[in-house]
């Protein structure tokens, strides 16, 4: 099963922080986190314009789950077609497609869970709803500058490059957060 895992030995630098780094990549730092959380924070951001009371919050905490699933399930579908379609083995399965799509996709849905919690926070009352908004949206921002870093960190790059990776991938964080801006006020 060929896949972007950089927990692999052969990519592995030496390092006290490690472990701890390539945790959260498993998790969080594969292409479809990255994508997953860009589309979330999408899905957040487009969906809680006006956003004032708990049943707000929790339309949009609902609206957008059911959204990133949705997107979770074409992705497992696509992936799955593309690798089935590129496998050369004239015997190759389906299921074997699915199994590495489902391996390959999990991230996607994994990135919901930290900005979902202010949101979640906010639909049982303990944050206003525009600041569960914000506050999930500024997570993104943070996970996405903080995988941006890291992936430049396991690869022993300078901390110069690391923090200009931080930065680019945080962008992506901060232009959905303008959008919202521009397009709701």
């Amino acid at each position: 099963m060929d896949s972007m895992d950089l927990n692999r030995s052969e990519a592995q630098p030496n390092g006290s922080g490690v472990r701890v780094q390539r945790a959260l990549w498993r998790h969080w730092g594969t292409p479809a986190g990255i994508y997953g959380t860009i589309v979330y924070a999408s899905v957040v951001a487009a969906s809680s314009g006006g956003a004032q009371n708990q049943a707000d919050a929790l339309q949009v905490l609902v609206f957008s789950l059911v959204s990133i699933v949705v997107f979770w399930m074409a992705h497992v579908y696509s992936t799955a077609l593309g690798f089935h379609g590129a496998d050369e083995r004239v015997g190759a399965r389906v299921r074997d497609a699915f199994g590495h799509a489902l391996f390959e996709s999990t991230g996607m849905l994994e990135a919901a869970v930290v900005p979902s919690i202010p949101l979640l926070l906010a639909a049982i009352g303990v944050l206003p709803a525009d600041v569960g908004v914000t506050v999930s949206l500024w997570l993104t921002v943070l996970l996405l500058a903080l995988l941006g870093y890291l992936v430049f960190h396991m690869r022993g790059r300078p901390v110069l490059l690391c923090l200009t990776g931080a930065v680019i991938t945080g962008l992506f964080g901060v232009v959905v957060i303008l959008l919202k801006t521009t397009l709701q006020h």
